[in-house]
């Protein structure tokens, strides 16, 4: 069984041994599930097409409220999602409603 703290020869592949290999793998999948469920804040970027007018009238309003256009897209689009989810039963009404 080779040492796990050779180094990768990229002439030959990998050096380490398919099973340590497989563990540490499966260790950085555990950490990067556990990085998003500390990381509330990360996002995932997506490509939304709206027509001009809705995109003006969008960052005016953001212009007003001193934030960005997609923050304030990005808020209207949770509230909504909460409100859809509760109306489906997904979600029941907090303290707060």
């Amino acid at each position: 069984m080779p040492r796990a703290d050779k180094q990768i020869n990229p002439a030959k592949g990998l050096s380490l041994d398919p099973e340590i290999f497989f563990a540490q793998e499966e260790r950085r999948k555990r950490i990067l599930r556990m990085k998003d469920m500390l990381r509330p804040g990360h996002t995932t970027p997506i490509a939304l097409r709206i027509d001009d007018f809705t995109v003006k009238r969008l960052k005016t309003l953001a212009a007003l409220r001193d934030t960005g256009y997609q923050t304030l897209l990005k808020q209207f689009v949770i509230e909504r999602l909460y409100e859809e989810e509760r109306r489906a039963g997904i979600i029941e009404k907090g303290p707060r409603d």
